[in-house]
């Protein structure tokens, strides 16, 4: 009985050890349908979460900042397309599927908040 408790508690101490340190930051689940324009190409805007400070940051960075809340979205409104800028906080109507990547990609209707 003495080793088998000798091996039992340091494998469960390893296994509490190993189990904290996968906890999320923030828990609250973005809905998607807000966020902040942070790229642009091909009538697709890259949008996050939280406004970022784009002035001395790449958006490399500004998707580790946000990971997992960013999502490629595609603008089938041309002229609303061309309106958006970087920047622009925008209101997000997602219709159809999410693809799961990051950032993840769907199709929206896009209006412009500010």
């Amino acid at each position: 009985m003495k080793k088998w408790s000798l091996l039992a508690v340091p494998c469960l101490l390893l296994f509490l050890i190993g189990c904290s340190g996968n906890e999320p930051t923030n828990t609250e689940k973005w809905d998607r349908s807000n966020g902040f324009v942070i790229g642009k190409e091909d009538q697709k805007i890259l949008v996050v979460r939280h406004e970022p400070d784009t002035s001395n940051t790449s958006v490399s960075q500004i998707l580790e900042q946000n990971k997992p809340d960013a999502i490629w979205i595609t603008v089938k409104n041309s002229e609303v397309y061309d309106t958006i800028v970087i920047g622009d906080n925008v209101e997000l109507s997602i219709t159809g599927s999410i693809k799961k990547s990051y950032p993840s990609q769907a199709d929206a209707a896009v209006r412009i908040k500010n």
